[in-house]
């Protein structure tokens, strides 16, 4: 009799020990909304959360080097546009001066020229709001172009482009280097010319009356050029964009899958919550009733 009271009561202590686990859990996924609380609840499926949680964290990264990549290729755009349009009015002012009818009005052309060539150079060596150069390629850190003794204006940059990824295979370029933009002119003989060189050249041959060697058709060239490297940067701008979208989607959809695998179905734990105090209820009374024979 003793025997078998001793396993009645250690069958009764495993009962309710497994019962107050179970309710545990229960109470646990209903304070957290998770139906997993731990990895140990369901090893595969607590396996298959973490895999799309990093598939959501690399997501957000490739996200993250879009906007700063935006603001990067936002800032070479804006700049670009004003050097085309410096260059345009350059080229409209080369006009007027080639023209015998202003020759009393050339000084003054000239100034100007100076003044928009000041700027031109100015906009070549912008920086981002850290203070680095945007056209400087690798060599982020200084000035890439210089004013030599001679006034001319010389790249002292590096030809190196930064590129981010934006997805597993897809690299987004975020900038031009210096030289690409202002110095690969094609000019209407074959070669190619600093757009600086150029400017130059307008002022000189002013300056000498030279009127008949300004190089016009190929500040006409420069503008075109620049507009090419601002479509450049524009293609990159719609890249960016697209892929963001691309990701804000697949942002949506892992979240959901996360959910739909983490999220508790609190109607039916709370039922099955109910059930497992009723029947610890209705197991301590069985207890205490066989314990009193």
């Amino acid at each position: 009799m003793q025997v078998s009271t001793k396993i009645f009561n250690k069958q009764s202590v495993d009962t309710f020990s497994d019962l107050a686990a179970q309710i545990q859990k229960k109470q646990e996924q209903v304070a957290s909304g998770k139906h997993l609380t731990k990895p140990s609840d369901d090893p595969v499926k607590a396996a298959r959360v973490n895999t799309v949680k990093e598939q959501k964290a690399q997501a957000e990264q490739f996200i993250r080097n879009i906007d700063i990549s935006s603001v990067k290729l936002s800032l070479s755009d804006s700049a670009l546009e004003e050097a085309a349009n410096l260059v345009t009015r350059i080229y409209e002012l080369g006009i007027q001066g080639r023209s015998d009818t202003n020759a009393s009005g050339r000084d003054s052309l000239i100034i100007e020229m100076e003044g928009l060539l000041d700027s031109l150079r100015s906009l070549a060596n912008s920086t981002d709001a850290s203070g680095r150069s945007i056209f400087g390629g690798f060599r982020i850190g200084d000035p890439p172009f210089e004013v030599n003794s001679a006034n001319e204006t010389i790249f002292v940059g590096d030809r190196g482009v930064h590129k981010v990824k934006i997805s597993n295979q897809m690299e987004l370029q975020t900038s031009v280097d210096g030289a690409s933009v202002f110095e690969r002119v094609s000019k209407k003989d074959g070669s190619v010319a600093s757009v600086f060189t150029l400017v130059e050249e307008m002022i000189s041959n002013l300056e000498s009356g030279n009127v008949n060697s300004l190089p016009i058709d190929d500040l006409k060239n420069a503008a075109s050029h620049l507009a090419d490297q601002r479509a450049f940067i524009g293609a990159q701008m719609n890249k960016a964009d697209n892929q963001r979208a691309v990701l804000e989607n697949r942002m949506l959809a892992l979240s959901t899958n996360i959910g739909e695998l983490e999220d508790a179905d609190l109607g039916k734990i709370i039922t099955d919550l109910q059930g497992l105090l009723v029947n610890k209820e209705a197991a301590q009374k069985a207890f205490a009733r066989i314990s009193q024979l």
